[in-house]
């Protein structure tokens, strides 16, 4: 098994949506929704493994071919327990709620996973270049770069975080500019046409 051949299959009818948001919220929004019905792009492990795949230039982390092709479902339980405590605790950001001593626990047990340094890369014709060498192996310390993400994310002050109030969907984003109301065009489309149905439909 290798990324590449998990690619075409699951990008195509199973890949959670990438809307170029800060790489905390790409992974919360793991957890998504298709006409209404909820799916987890999480959910097996070639699933786990072209998220990775797919972002793993947004990583400083070293996502190698092999490490992916390696993605067992333990990776799968502990990626998703961590991208559940992650959007439990995005929510609470955004609604203002007290959040669960459990996630805030889940997601520094996570962060504390890694132990990377750097190194250096530099080969014939090429600039020098950094990577981070983990101790503990790929798929761990990129649990534990993503929980330190999501801290930055939850830290950051005046965050501008929202969840899209658009019908039935359940993703976050970054509300830059700040006069943006929607995840996507497509949800604003979706959101427009509702209003536009309840103010018109019949009435009895």
């Amino acid at each position: 098994m290798t990324p590449h051949t998990l690619t075409c299959p699951h990008a195509a009818t199973e890949a959670p949506p990438l809307l170029g948001e800060p790489l905390a919220l790409e992974f919360a929004n793991t957890h998504y929704a298709v006409r209404g019905s909820l799916r987890d792009g999480l959910g097996r492990p070639d699933h786990l493994a072209w998220w990775l795949w797919t972002c793993r230039d947004r990583f400083t982390t070293d996502l190698t071919d092999t490490a992916l092709a390696n993605v067992n479902e333990a990776d799968v339980v502990h990626f998703r327990e961590l991208r559940d405590a992650s959007r439990r605790l995005i929510d609470a950001r955004v609604q203002g709620w007290e959040p669960d001593s459990r996630d805030v626990a889940q997601l520094n047990r996570a962060g504390g996973l890694g132990r990377s340094w750097p190194i250096l890369l530099w080969n014939p014709d090429t600039t020098p270049a950094i990577a981070r060498m983990g101790a503990q192996g790929p798929l761990l310390e990129a649990q534990a770069e993503l929980a330190h993400a999501v801290v930055t994310l939850l830290t950051t002050p005046d965050n501008p975080l929202a969840s899209c109030p658009a019908p039935g969907c359940v993703l976050f984003f970054e509300r830059t500019p700040p006069r943006r109301a929607w995840c996507s065009p497509g949800c604003g489309n979706r959101a427009r046409a509702a209003r536009h149905y309840h103010r018109h439909r019949p009435t009895d």
